[in-house]
Order: C-alpha cells, then sequence, then structure tokens
C-alpha cells in the first residue's frame, strides 16, 4: 500500500516529467497544400496563367482538380491547359492555362496525397476579366 508522501511524490515526479515533455507528433504528417497564388485569381482573356501549388512532405504527389473535380491532363501541344510538374517524390505543381478563356472560369482544387489514404486539398477560384489591349 502507497503511503500519502510516497503518492504524492509519484503525481508530482509524474506531473513534472509530462510537462517536460514536447506535445506528441501526429503519427502522419499534416497536408497542407499552398497555392502561392492565394485563392483567387482574375485571368484576362486569352492571357496566359501560371499557378503553383507545393506541400512541405517531399513524399507526397500533388495533382490539378478541374471544377468538376476531374483531374487535369499533364502537358501535350495541344492542350489549353494543363499541369506539370506532379510525379514521385516532386511535391509541388503547376497548373498553366494557355490562352485563358472565360469557360475555363471556376474553382481548380490542388490535392496533395501521402501514403495511406491521406489528403489535403486547398482551392482558387479562376475569374475571367475582360481586357481591352493584348496580354503582355
Amino acid at each position: 500500500m502507497w503511503s500519502t508522501s510516497s503518492l504524492a511524490l509519484s503525481v508530482a515526479l509524474s506531473v513534472a516529467v509530462t510537462a517536460a515533455l514536447p506535445p506528441p507528433r501526429p503519427a502522419t504528417p499534416a497536408l497542407h497544400p499552398i497555392i502561392a497564388n492565394g485563392s483567387s485569381v482574375a485571368v484576362p482573356y486569352m492571357c496566359e496563367a501560371f499557378l503553383f501549388c507545393s506541400v512541405a512532405e517531399p513524399t507526397c504527389q500533388v495533382q490539378w482538380r478541374d471544377p468538376s473535380n476531374a483531374p487535369l491532363p499533364a502537358w501535350s501541344p495541344t492542350a489549353s491547359r494543363y499541369h506539370l510538374g506532379s510525379g514521385k517524390h516532386l511535391p509541388h505543381d503547376y497548373l498553366v492555362f494557355h490562352d485563358f478563356l472565360q469557360e475555363q472560369e471556376g474553382l481548380y482544387t490542388c490535392v496533395a496525397r501521402c501514403g495511406a489514404g491521406q489528403e489535403g486539398r486547398a482551392s482558387v477560384t479562376l475569374t475571367f476579366e475582360p481586357q481591352s489591349v493584348p496580354c503582355p
């Protein structure tokens, strides 16, 4: 049987050790994709747009999705919008619009995936901005 003084010492020692330990780290990395361009971008008609999304965890894969939640295609010579950079051990991806059109407006989402079912998302709204002068 514990005496009152040894029980008090045990509780005090336990509290002191617990307070000195750093907070527990999550078992899985937190996924927080960051879109460098912000959460809203206005793109002039027929101009190019480049959006950049990255994640701090180097083992994650990053992918862009269009307003219907479909994955965007990789670069091709005829594509008006595509992604560049995603792949194994590349925790970033570019979304490129070549000749932005009004029908391409909407909410685009950067999805980061790591390990077994871990996922993080960030979105950006692209809007059409009419202009009277040609793109630079």
